[in-house]
């Protein structure tokens, strides 16, 4: 695979979909492939704390030292606005649409996996 692929997550940690693809992105870094995330909206709180989910991305950020890399960015703004931009755990970059744009440019697959309505 050229690029990684890149996740476009907008759902906490309660969505199915959400679920999937943090799933998804864990298998995909097993296989050794490198995985992008821009969590921006609800998303952003998912690696917020010390919960069950944002320990979950803690270990695949961790991943890292094994040779799988896992880019995991967090929108600012959305951060701010929820009020959780100072308990990101380590290793999430807090970033903004650039950061977006430049995953998506770079990636050989780009998913956003949404919720329906």
């Amino acid at each position: 695979m050229a690029g990684p692929v890149t996740f476009v997550l907008n759902s906490g940690p309660a969505a199915e979909s959400t679920a999937t693809a943090i799933k998804l992105a864990e298998r995909i870094l097993a296989r050794g492939h490198r995985v992008a995330v821009f969590a921006h909206d609800e998303a952003a709180t998912l690696t917020a704390g010390k919960g069950e989910t944002a320990q979950a991305i803690a270990a695949l950020i961790r991943r890292g030292v094994h040779g799988a890399t896992l880019d995991w960015v967090v929108d600012s703004a959305a951060a701010d606005r929820l009020g959780v931009a100072d308990s990101q755990i380590a290793g999430v970059v807090p970033g903004d649409h650039a950061d977006l744009w430049a995953f998506v440019r770079g990636s050989a697959i780009v998913l956003s996996p949404g919720t329906a309505a």
